[in-house]
């Protein structure tokens, strides 16, 4: 854990990612990608890279290409984020990742058939995915419901709401701190 905690700043600059990447073990390392991915995502470039070196250390994990999809949206592709969704090897991250693809396309038709399917058979494992599509469809009511289911199952993929860019819409809604707080985590940052 130390050398995570002595190469945060590293990642975070970004400058020396790859090589910050490549001293520190694989699993570690795609932890460590995603939160570098979540932290730079306004650098989408820097972004990007990290999220293809956490591909490329291990291209079968599940949820590997979530990275790749969340900067296309970033970016306002949907074309690359439906290719991206595609090439993601675990089945139910892929449904996860397809959901916001095709409504990043403007595909609601598809959008909605894929959050259907990401329910129906994902529920009792992506809860926190469900909430993090719902949150950034909008749909702050559906978000906040998913985002409890999430809490009280324990779902680890909670833990990432302070850095999670897909709720950043849901700042703004006092239920947003009232869930932060139930979590222990601080109000405000």
């Amino acid at each position: 854990m130390d050398r995570i905690i002595t190469r945060l700043p590293t990642v975070v600059a970004g400058d020396q990612l790859d090589r910050a990447l490549l001293e520190i073990d694989i699993a570690i390392a795609l932890v460590l990608a995603g939160v570098a991915v979540t932290i730079t995502l306004e650098c989408l470039d820097e972004a990007e890279a990290a999220a293809r070196k956490a591909v490329e250390l291990q291209p079968t994990a599940a949820g590997s290409h979530r990275w790749q999809v969340f900067v296309a949206i970033e970016r306002g592709d949907g074309e690359a984020a439906l290719y991206e969704a595609t090439l993601e090897p675990n089945e139910r991250y892929r449904h996860f990742e397809l959901a916001l693809a095709h409504y990043a396309r403007g595909d609601r038709p598809a959008a909605d058939a894929a959050l259907a399917e990401l329910i129906a058979k994902d529920r009792d494992f992506l809860a926190y995915q469900i909430a993090e599509v719902y949150a950034w469809r909008g749909e702050t009511d559906n978000a906040f419901e998913w985002l409890q289911i999430s809490l009280n199952d324990h779902d680890t993929g909670t833990l990432s709401l302070l850095i999670d860019p897909l709720m950043r819409g849901l700042r703004h809604d006092a239920r947003y701190d009232g869930l932060r707080a139930k979590m222990g985590l601080p109000v405000r940052l």
